[in-house]
């Protein structure tokens, strides 16, 4: 019902567009304006009858289209110079956004969806709208996924960083991203664009069909737009440079889980090994054991015995053995998207006009990761062999059986690949149905408006590669290890051939469902109240409310635990309503005095009253000083909110696996750990962390030896209903130049230099695996390393063998987040005629860079300030957000000539430390700086025809090194960093 309802209302919009022309022709651009802060090319905006302009973070309009507040613009040019069909690849580069969830996120933690992260103070924090207005949600966090908007539509992109909250309501509390859609077409317009790697994978295809035109005598237009998009796997094992990482103990071979209460008796031990021709005392009777193809058993831990060396997922690390979980990673996740976009416009009259738009888009993006990782201790069905097991080889016999209890069944950890490698298909239905009137009284300047929308998105979870707990130890209970049940049996110790019967018998496929929709209707009015000696006193007012609803339904067999890799997860829902109020004035208050050429006000506020959480107030006060042409100083002040979305508030609580790193440098590791830092020889404070493993449940016969065998520990989340709303304070100061120079090599020249800074307090967030861990054994979290502090009461370990079974992560209100900065901007542009070169030809930079001063968060009132800015790692506020260099810059360099023009861009990411350090006196090494280079060529080779060339990362730049430890870990960060080496693309673009 809900596919054919968006069909239907699409069809009805789409109708409009079958009166187009016959040769689509969009809007001159107008000459860009230094104080917008215009980054690449400005591109065409739609007007109000008097010819005003809104700007991003203001509802009132204005001739000038200057702003108050800091703001990015990106053109489609920018956009179209990217060898991806995918908004994010494009935005993620930009100095503001750290990159976050994109199209190498081999998590299944996001679904596929990508995401932006202004600050990189959290997705959920940036709010994106389509042409000022909001988005139907793709997450329960009321982000955006970015993939429901095809980047050939955006015709240019406004950035705002900083407390938006009281213009737009909640979740513009670091900024907002204003997408522009391409508005006046004439005709049709047809686009192609390919690409692929080096490597010959990871291909790109992307079409498009958009058409418009005017119809009822020029009263009404229309617009359709129709587009294609899919994205190919580009494989981890096609790049050396990610081979052989994310190390885990547990394998295809099966690990044998040891029980402090029932150890076998070190002489077993001795004897199995002498038999190998191992020297007694080689293997401890408190090491976990595999098996060998012929059932032998060996030491992964010290590697001992192992005689399978062909293995090619099996990699000798540091003295131990590990199964290399990256084999089964992507550089690039496939996605196939197809997308429908309308709009109508018609005008009833000079003073009334309607608009009805909406957009389709189906889209499935495929995540993978290793085989299922079934029986790990903390699971709450393991796999269990009772003794009677017929396939138990001899040497394991003789092992159990010297335990006190030998009668005692076995436990086991290992990656089940019978049922296959794990993938998730996300299957994604979203649309959304926006219509609105407006218009202007009559024999006044004051226009209104009235626009209602309403959305959905349907997300089925498709797992596959999950085996069944209870189908696997139903087998190995049989008395004829499941030969009775399938073909052959299920042999578990070594890598056995297991009959496709057995497979098919463990195997199972998973579903999921989360539904969320969008209703929202506003009501606003705008235009000049009266005059004052400076000018006119403009102001704007509405009203709005909003409904946003969210359910997840998971499958039974998760409910009921019956999956490997997924305990229990329960089904949720939740509604959040808010009905608000606001208000926004631009007073100008001086002008043509003694070195004030103009002088403005811009205050707004706003009343929000939740169903959750109660009346919240927003306001912002924005200075602009114009001191002479060329000169112009802005600032404000803006206190923003962020009430508690509904999956914040009703989330299900969920479990997933985390990398603590491996034992080695402070705040990497399990600090129990007896090869790490904290408890080495000399270590400072090392009787104390003694003293808190046995507090926290390391068994007293297994301290002095404890290891750490599962180095991606269990995490807890979910919602949280006793929420309270966070609030944001930001100041911003800045000054942008324009001089108007005679010279010519002067005479297009802007710079901006804006200082930032954003304080949230009553933060909703998570205090992660690493940061509890790591903070519980800190002196400086945890002065008397007390099993009490607040950062040790998240973690529980298994009493009988001391491993980490479970890090709770819930949702808190923090004490704060804070970051502050400057952002630079320089635009220059040379028309080499002006200086003896041939006409039609130009030469342009434009350069925006961030300098990042802090990145603080203080998890509880009384806990130190940490400060993360210059560092990597910290993944605390955003999974895939844990990179904050100091410096940050993208720049571009563009040689027009003609009909051609070519781009040069250098991205440039600074240096960084590790985040493990911060708090710790960790000495983790820091991550080298990176430039990347892209190049692009285009050519107008008629008036109806353009060609464009380009390549990406044209030096091949491997991604550097952040994690010296590849034990649950990638050696690089995929997220911050290019994974996919040297790209190529091609397009063409169609006017008729």
């Amino acid at each position: 019902m809900k596919r054919q309802t968006a069909c239907a209302v699409l069809a009805l919009v789409a109708a409009g567009a079958g009166a187009s022309g016959a040769y689509a022709q969009t809007t001159p651009a107008p000459t860009a304006d230094s104080d917008r802060n215009v980054s690449v090319a400005t591109a065409s905006e739609p007007t109000s009858q008097t010819g005003e302009i809104v700007v991003t973070g203001s509802r009132i309009s204005r001739r000038d289209y200057t702003s108050s507040s800091p703001i990015a613009t990106v053109s489609s040019d920018y956009i179209a110079k990217s060898a991806s069909p995918t908004l994010e690849s494009s935005l993620n580069q930009l100095p503001q956004i750290t990159s976050s969830a994109s199209s190498s996120t081999n998590t299944q933690a996001r679904g596929g969806q990508a995401s932006l992260d202004l600050r990189g103070l959290g997705q959920q924090r940036t709010l994106i709208l389509v042409d000022g207005r909001r988005v139907q949600p793709s997450a329960s966090d009321g982000s955006v996924d970015l993939n429901t908007i095809p980047a050939d539509l955006v015709q240019s992109v406004e950035i705002i960083t900083g407390g938006a909250s009281a213009v737009y309501g909640s979740d513009a509390v670091t900024g907002v991203v204003n997408l522009k859609l391409r508005q006046d077409v004439t005709g049709v317009e047809l686009s192609a664009k390919t690409g692929v790697t080096e490597r010959g994978d990871g291909s790109t295809y992307d079409l498009n069909l958009l058409a418009g035109g005017k119809f009822a005598n020029g009263r009404g237009s229309a617009l359709l737009s129709i587009g294609y998009s899919r994205r190919d796997i580009a494989p981890f094992t096609n790049r050396d440079y990610l081979r052989g990482q994310v190390l885990t103990a547990s394998n295809p071979r099966t690990l044998l889980n040891v029980s402090a209460a029932n150890l076998p008796s070190q002489a077993a031990v001795d004897s199995i090994f002498s038999a190998y021709g191992y020297a007694p005392g080689t293997v401890s009777r408190s090491l976990q054991l595999s098996f060998n193809r012929d059932g032998t058993l060996y030491s992964p831990t010290n590697i001992v015995n192992y005689r399978d060396g062909a293995d090619p997922a099996t990699v000798n690390y540091n003295g131990a053995q590990y199964y290399a979980v990256s084999e089964t990673y992507v550089a690039q996740t496939p996605l196939t998207r197809y997308n429908v976009f309308g709009r109508v416009n018609y005008d009833f009259s000079d003073n009334i006009k309607l608009f009805v738009e909406g957009f389709y888009t189906n889209y499935n993006v495929t995540t993978g990761g290793a085989f299922a990782n079934a029986g790990s201790t903390s699971s709450s069905v393991p796999i269990t062999i009772p003794v009677t097991n017929p396939f138990i080889p001899a040497d394991l016999r003789t092992y159990l059986l010297s335990r006190p209890n030998p009668t005692a069944p076995l436990t086991a950890t290992r990656f089940t690949t019978e049922a296959g490698p794990r993938h998730e298909r996300n299957d994604y239905d979203v649309f959304q149905l926006t219509t609105g009137l407006s218009g202007r009284f009559s024999g006044t300047d004051i226009d209104w408006s009235i626009v209602g929308s309403y959305g959905q998105t349907h997300q089925l979870q498709t797992e596959t590669g999950y085996p069944s707990i209870l189908a696997i130890n139903q087998l190995l209970a049989a008395p004829d290890g499941g030969a009775s049940l399938c073909s052959g049996g299920y042999n578990i110790f070594g890598l056995q051939p297991v009959s496709a019967a057995c497979s098919a018998f463990i195997s199972r496929t998973e579903r999921n469902v989360t539904r969320l929709s969008q209703t929202n209707v506003e009501a606003n009015v705008t235009g000049t109240l009266f005059s004052l000696p400076a000018g006119a006193l403009k102001f704007a007012a509405g009203a709005d409310y909003r409904q946003n609803d969210y359910s997840f339904d998971p499958d039974s067999q998760i409910t009921t635990g019956q999956i490997a890799n997924f305990l229990p997860i329960f089904a949720s829902s939740g509604t959040t309503k808010a009905a608000e109020a606001y208000a926004e004035l631009l007073i100008p208050v001086i002008k043509n005095g003694p070195l004030i050429k103009e002088f403005n006000l811009d205050a707004s506020y706003r009343y929000s009253h939740y169903n959750t959480v109660g009346g919240i107030s927003t306001y912002t006060v924005d200075a602009d000083w114009i001191v002479i042409d060329g000169l112009r100083f802005r600032g404000g002040y803006s206190r923003a909110t962020r009430a508690p979305s509904a999956g914040e508030l009703f989330g299900a609580t969920s479990f997933g696996q985390a990398s603590i790193g491996a034992p080695g440098v402070l705040g990497s590791g399990d600090p129990c750990d007896v090869r790490g830092a904290y408890r080495a020889a000399g270590a400072a404070n090392a009787d104390q962390v003694r003293a808190l493993c046995l507090a926290q449940g390391v068994p007293a016969s297994l301290i002095d030896t404890f290891q750490n065998t599962n180095p991606r520990t269990p995490f807890q989340s979910g919602g949280n209903t006793a929420l309270q709303p966070e609030t944001a304070d930001t100041y911003s100061a800045g000054v942008v130049l324009s001089p108007k120079f005679s010279s010519p090599l002067l005479e297009h020249l802007s710079l901006s230099v804006d200082y930032y800074n954003i304080k949230i307090t009553k933060a909703i967030g998570q205090i992660s695996s690493t940061v509890a861990l790591s903070q519980c054994f800190s002196t400086v979290a945890n002065p008397g390393l007390s099993n009490a502090s607040s950062y040790c009461q998240l973690l529980q370990r298994n009493p009988g063998d001391g491993q980490l079974s479970l890090i709770l992560n819930p949702q808190f209100n923090l004490a704060n987040y804070s970051t502050s900065g400057i952002d630079a901007q320089l635009d220059w542009r040379l028309n080499l005629a002006d200086v003896g070169g041939p006409g039609s030809s130009y030469f342009a930079i434009s350069s925006v860079a961030t300098y990042l001063d802090t990145f603080k968060i203080q998890n509880f009132a009384g806990a130190p300030t940490l400060d993360y800015a210059g560092t990597i790692g910290n993944t605390q506020i955003d999974l895939f957000a844990d990179a904050h260099p100091r410096w940050k810059a993208t720049s571009t360099a563009t040689l027009g000539v003609g009909d051609v023009s070519a781009s040069l861009r250098w991205r440039y990411i600074g240096k960084m430390a590790n985040a493990a350090n911060v708090g710790t006196n960790g000495t983790a090494p820091d991550v080298s700086a990176v430039s990347y280079f892209d190049l692009s060529l285009n050519f107008d080779v008629s008036h109806r025809f353009q060609l464009g060339l380009g390549a990406t990362n044209i030096f091949d730049k491997k991604p550097p090194v952040v994690n010296t430890s590849i034990v649950g870990n990638l050696a690089t960060d995929a997220y911050t960093y290019d994974v996919l080496g040297r790209r190529f693309y091609a397009s063409i673009k169609a006017k008729f």
